[in-house]
């Protein structure tokens, strides 16, 4: 039986993500990981952490000095947004006391940060440094800390790491925060973040463009809203049974070319272009699904296009 690899963490960073993590992580030193410290830039912020924290907040220092709040572990998890993250990180690992810190750790510190999109150069100055580095990404929206902590576990996380050490504890942390783990090469953490925008942050455009939709021809907002809810959750309810392709429906589906055009003429009559482009966009790739799951055949897919680039 293997030896567990005890932890102990500071987090930087309490904002939703920080203190959603900070909750969920806290009272698990069974699990081999134990808050050392949290550090925020503000006074509200931490006590927000430490009213979440309850008893599991007694032991950990709350802080509002970041180098002060590192020098208490071992493995650093930056919670901050992106464009803070270099800045904290250079912070903290500048400083000489951090460069014999880990040398007393004989190369086992680690630094992680939680962005989807930013590379682990962002972390070069603990790597300079000699620690090992790590970024761990939830594909979840933090919206809240309140719904964020109920719904955490069964998330999917998004790891890069440095090294051996790194890919331990990144697993590790996911594994006490009820996740799974996908591997993300560094160099296409871009294009895995804009997977994770498409799939959460344009789905709230598109339901915006669909109400939108409904207000200009009287439906009252909150009806309308309560409505494509149940559908898009029908919808996705599908996904999760049978896929994406698979769950298509519609009249794009059925090879129905006559209402797509009822659509168009329908739209131009209130909308100019540009505000029609996001209905022609998603229509030529539903279009395209539907060809490829073989339910319209090549002339119906060529006069989708043709009415869905007018």
């Amino acid at each position: 039986m293997s030896k567990t690899v005890f932890i102990n963490i500071c987090i930087i960073g309490a904002g939703r993500l920080g203190t959603t993590l900070s909750y969920a992580l806290s009272g698990k030193e069974s699990s081999g990981i134990k808050i050392k410290a949290i550090s925020s830039r503000t006074d509200n912020s931490l006590d927000r952490a430490k009213e979440y924290l309850g008893r599991n907040s007694a032991g950990i220092l709350f802080t509002k000095n970041n180098i002060e709040a590192a020098k208490t572990a071992e493995c650093v998890l930056i919670c901050t947004p992106d464009d803070a993250i270099k800045p904290v990180c250079d912070e903290i690992f500048n400083e000489k006391i951090f460069k014999e810190k880990i040398e007393d750790y004989k190369n086992k510190y680690c630094v992680i940060h939680f962005s989807g999109s930013k590379s682990l150069d962002v972390l070069d100055s603990a790597r300079h440094a000699g620690a090992e580095t790590a970024s761990i990404h939830p594909l979840k929206s933090f919206a809240s800390i309140n719904m964020a902590v109920k719904t955490l576990p069964g998330t999917v996380y998004g790891l890069t790491y440095s090294g051996e050490r790194s890919e331990k504890i990144a697993r590790k942390i996911v594994k006490c925060l009820e996740g799974k783990a996908i591997k993300v090469d560094d160099e296409k953490k871009p294009l895995y973040h804009a997977a994770a925008c498409i799939a959460s942050n344009y789905m709230v455009t598109l339901l915006n463009y669909a109400a939108m939709l409904h207000k200009k021809i009287g439906i009252n907002p909150e009806e309308s809203l309560e409505g494509l809810l149940s559908l898009s959750e029908g919808t996705l309810d599908n996904i999760k049974k049978i896929g994406t392709e698979k769950s298509l429906t519609g009249p794009i589906a059925r090879g129905d070319v006559g209402t797509i055009k009822e659509h168009m003429e329908s739209l131009k009559k209130i909308f100019p272009d540009e505000d029609i482009m996001i209905y022609k966009i998603m229509g030529r790739e539903t279009a395209k699904i539907a060809y490829r799951n073989k339910w319209i055949n090549k002339k119906t897919l060529e006069e989708l296009e043709a009415i869905l680039k007018k």
